[in-house]
């Protein structure tokens, strides 16, 4: 036989609705126990008692058939928070007969069952309109209560020692239940969060792992890289002719552009981002150390983009690189009094990019008068950016640069 205190909960899936759905059946269970009695034993005593008490006892039956057929456990909260409010106030404004100590216990009772079946909000409300039906009982019926009251009989005490014993039950049991549930609830986010730190570690324990494997193919790349420069210098020292060595050192920069991206990703904390003006600066005392025209450059380097990803650095850096190449070819001479500028400005969607130098431009922004020109607009096109050159006073080239690279 199944047991009544302990009902099918088949078609409720978490322990919250579980748990909700047995405090509403239990609650049922137990006020029709307790009220079924008081009921009959009112029946003798007060006929105003004895529509209160069966009141009760049928609004506790429906309640279990309710439940029962439905497993919707909150409209039965509703009801018991709004019937016992009801009921009590009922009970303390026209049952004269009676002390009325317990139905304050049992208004008690329906304000629990709205804070822990409801919600604070309602627990509250609950407790507004008990506070206006206490009111009214006080300054409107009070004094009818105490001149109609009359010197209790043995029957009628033990029947109101019985209820209030009954309600404190209901309180102890109602009190017990939401402790009770707060434990389980603590505990299952305890256990919740258990294992959410033991995903987090393992997550974390993968992410270590592809973070030093993805380390370990831009430092293979970035070696890679090393023996192509190497192998090209060889090669280099073996052609016949300047125009040859100058094509092999033009060849051997862009390649190193590409190479220092790997090693800044190789050494940066975080593997998506470079340091842009870090990855600037080395890039161009690179280029200007290995140049046939090596001369003694002051270089200023301003940005305010803190890093930059691979997708947009590489070009930009092969950009840079053939921009600095040319200026040392075409634009300074022996004097020490030769500069570069390159500024890089965050504009939300694009980038904007100040190059400028202030050597005499010797070369043409024309893609059939050489290589290097070229490939600056082709590297411009690239990043779907624009370019502007001013040679009237040295050499100023002006990107707009799109951070978004199709």
């Amino acid at each position: 036989m199944t047991n009544p205190f302990y009902p099918n909960t088949q078609g409720l899936n978490n322990y919250y609705d579980i748990g909700k759905f047995l405090l509403a059946w239990r609650i049922s269970f137990v006020v029709l126990c307790i009220f079924i009695p008081l009921a009959i034993a009112y029946a003798f005593v007060d006929v105003n008692a004895l529509v209160t008490t069966s009141s009760a006892s049928a609004i506790s039956l429906f309640s279990l058939i309710y439940l029962y057929k439905t497993k919707k456990f909150k409209a039965i909260f509703w009801l018991f928070s709004i019937a016992g409010t009801v009921l009590g106030n009922f009970t303390l404004c026209y049952v004269h007969n009676l002390t009325h100590y317990v139905d304050f216990i049992w208004l008690v009772c329906a304000i629990l069952i709205g804070f822990i079946g409801l919600g604070k909000k309602v627990g509250i409300g609950i407790i507004i309109l008990n506070c206006i039906g206490i009111f009214i009982f006080f300054f409107f019926f009070l004094n009818q209560h105490i001149t109609t009251l009359q010197p209790r009989d043995f029957d009628t005490i033990i029947n109101e020692y019985l209820e209030i014993l009954a309600s404190f039950f209901v309180i102890a049991y109602l009190v017990h239940q939401f402790v009770s549930f707060q434990t389980k609830t603590q505990s299952a986010l305890e256990d919740a969060n258990a294992g959410l730190e033991h995903q987090y570690n393992l997550i974390s324990a993968k992410s270590q792992e592809n973070e030093t494997l993805l380390k370990e193919i831009h430092h293979r790349v970035k070696n890679n890289f090393q023996i192509i420069i190497s192998l090209l210098r060889m090669q280099s020292t073996e052609m016949k002719t300047e125009e040859g060595k100058t094509h092999f050192k033009e060849a051997i920069n862009r390649i190193m552009a590409m190479s220092l991206v790997h090693q800044k990703l190789y050494t940066e904390k975080e593997l998506s981002k470079i340091d842009l003006k870090s990855y600037i600066e080395e890039l161009v005392n690179e280029i200007i150390t290995y140049s046939s025209n090596h001369r003694q450059i002051n270089i200023e380097i301003e940005t305010n983009v803190n890093g930059m990803d691979i997708i947009s650095v590489v070009p930009l850096g092969l950009l840079i690189n053939e921009l600095v190449s040319n200026s040392l070819k075409h634009a300074f001479t022996e004097d020490n009094n030769n500069q570069i500028k390159i500024q890089i400005v965050d504009l939300e969607h694009q980038y904007s990019f100040d190059y400028s130098d202030n050597g005499r431009w010797q070369g043409k922004d024309d893609s059939s008068a050489n290589f290097g020109v070229e490939l600056i607009g082709i590297l411009t096109e690239q990043l779907n950016g624009t370019k502007t050159l001013d040679t009237s006073d040295g050499t100023k080239y002006q990107f707009l640069l799109s951070k978004i690279i199709n």
